[in-house]
């Protein structure tokens, strides 16, 4: 008898997932398989996984759900996508985006899908049914579903993003199994893709890259940023509801290169990333604010990948017209098959059975014997611990950073503490440090903290308890946090708090409430275990070249230390 629901996401960072009545069970994003990271294309290896993890077959399948109806499968390398930018200059590049392109969003509903049922032919699941769902009714869905604390009570739903299957933001309100369309707004309008076209332009990599613009933006003053907003604001602004976007130039927002190269140049870069950074949030602000007057509903859930852009939520969230505000953790189309995968089970199990997210920890979990057996490989000096979070803790109040690949892995772009780098952020040298060990982030990034939920207010501010348990928000700092500058905007004093439930990861918690006891600081400097252009590391072999080639001296693996040995020390 088929049991699970498998979700799959082809195209720009490629997952799928695997659930039943219980929720879901297994999530993976295609690059922590390949090493590619955002791969765009078919998530043939995370198909395979989520099959493997409950060791299911087609038969076991009730349905394979896709959360987009247009599905873009064709492989796209990094490069690939900034040369679709580049050559949207040339003659031909113009008729692909500004004609071809155009044409294939407006008539072709189902593009895609055929290639889609082949790819899953393929896989070995001919015969499972397959059904599509709208991009962004999927992002509001894995939202609502996913973060909502009543089932029977009202939430208002906005997405936003580039675009997906003809739109570019929504705005609905879902209670229960209702779920009501206020406003769409079509993609040419689209503030993601404005976004992104400044990502490019600037140097970065578009759909990758635009947190950067966000962290480079405090570094400019309030009237450079005003000034620099309203050039911007010459594009794009609301429509006369306030529920939607509205060109306010002859060219779409994807076509704005030339314009934009013309009102750039001689700008300075902090301006234009300051600029652009106040548009956008002026922009989401007056539109939300829009919707909980139309609606009267002041709980808001958010997705689509726009809402990865943290400052702007902080905003949404302070509204006085906002009763709480939270984001889908990750929310860019990596997580459409989480949508996909509510609404299959709304329509299996109805409105009660619908369980949301209790954690993020939903990749692999490797047995402690496998763990053993690549520690014993890689030659490592390691040691197993009587109290793993004691020896970790003493490590770091000694100054030193550990890297941790514990537990089960999370999904999406934040390391939530299983697949982290720690280290104690009351030293000020640890980002330069931790900078040339691995990461090598752009000088101007800030790194984060994480802290138990609740030691929040000794830290940060958060008057409305919003929740941050993903990494989803920014938050004013506390005086006595910002000598902790290593996990604090230098610029602005603000920071992307992970509030940890001890529920959630008791591990973590413990090597949180074992700092505290030993130097009287409750949080922990936070941030992903990957070398600089890779994905977040996997497993304990991953975790474990990583360290072999990075500038690391100390990592947990699972309940196991691993060291470097100390150079020699050769008497002249």
């Amino acid at each position: 008898m088929s049991r699970y629901i498998l979700a799959v996401h082809a195209g720009h960072n490629a997952s799928a997932l695997i659930g039943d009545p219980t929720g879901v069970i297994y999530a993976i994003q295609e690059e922590r398989l390949n090493g590619e990271k955002n791969y765009w294309g078919v998530p043939r290896l995370a198909l395979r996984a989520c099959l493997q993890k409950v060791n299911a077959t087609a038969r076991d399948l009730d349905v394979v759900t896709c959360g987009m109806k247009q599905v873009l499968t064709r492989y796209h390398s990094r490069e690939d996508v900034l040369e679709a930018y580049r050559r949207q200059d040339t003659l031909s590049g113009r008729i692909r985006q500004r004609l071809l392109m155009p044409l294939l969003i407006n008539t072709r509903p189902n593009y895609g899908q055929d290639q889609l049922r082949e790819f899953l032919d393929s896989e070995g699941l001919a015969g499972v049914p397959v059904s599509h769902h709208d991009h962004h009714l999927s992002h509001g869905t894995t939202a609502y579903y996913g973060l909502r604390r009543d089932p029977q009570r009202p939430y208002l739903v906005l997405t936003c993003d580039g675009a997906g299957d003809g739109n570019c933001a929504t705005i609905r309100v879902m209670q229960g199994a209702r779920i009501e369309t206020i406003a769409e707004t079509p993609w040419e309008s689209s503030l993601g893709s404005v976004y992104s076209w400044v990502t490019f332009l600037m140097g970065f990599v578009p759909l990758e890259h635009e947190y950067k613009l966000m962290g480079m933006a405090p570094y400019a003053s309030e009237s450079a940023a005003k000034e620099a907003a309203a050039v911007f604001e010459r594009y794009l602004g609301l429509d006369e509801s306030g529920l939607g976007f509205r060109r306010k130039s002859r060219e779409r927002m994807n076509d704005l290169s030339d314009r934009l190269i013309a009102d750039m140049r001689g700008m300075r870069f902090d301006y234009i990333c300051a600029g652009l950074q106040r548009f956008t949030e002026d922009l989401l602000v007056g539109w939300a604010r829009k919707a909980v007057e139309k609606t009267g509903v002041r709980d808001i859930v958010a997705g689509g990948g726009v809402f990865m852009n943290v400052k702007a939520s902080k905003r949404i969230a302070e509204l006085p017209e906002v009763a709480s505000f939270e984001a889908f953790p990750s929310c860019g189309d990596e997580t459409l098959p989480f949508g996909a995968f509510y609404l299959e089970a709304l329509r299996k199990y109805g409105n009660e059975g619908v369980r949301g997210l209790v954690h993020f920890y939903l990749g692999d979990d490797e047995r402690e014997a496998d763990m053993l057996a690549s520690v014993r490989e890689s030659g490592f000096p390691h040691e197993r611990p009587g109290e793993i979070a004691f020896a970790v803790r003493d490590l770091l109040a000694a100054g030193q950073p550990v890297a941790r690949c514990a537990g089960a892995m999370e999904f999406g772009a934040r390391a939530l503490g299983n697949r982290s780098i720690l280290a104690d952020p009351k030293n000020s040298d640890v980002v330069r440090v931790i900078n040339q060990m691995v990461k090598k982030r752009d000088f101007w990034m800030p790194f984060a903290p994480i802290m138990l939920e609740e030691k929040q207010d000794a830290y940060i501010k958060n008057p409305k308890r919003v929740p941050s348990p993903y990494m989803m928000m920014t938050f004013d700092t506390r005086e006595n946090f910002r000598d902790m500058i290593a996990a604090v905007h230098n610029a602005d004093l603000t920071c992307r708090a992970q509030l940890l439930r001890p529920e959630q990861n008791p591990e973590m918690a413990a090597i949180l409430r074992a700092f505290e006891a030993k130097t009287g600081r409750a949080v922990l400097l936070n941030t992903s275990f990957n070398l600089h252009g890779f994905p977040i590391v996997r497993t304990a072999k991953d975790a474990l070249h990583v360290f072999r080639e990075s500038g690391l001296e100390h990592m947990q693996i699972g309940p196991f230390l691993v060291h470097k040995p100390a150079p020699e020390v050769r008497s002249a």
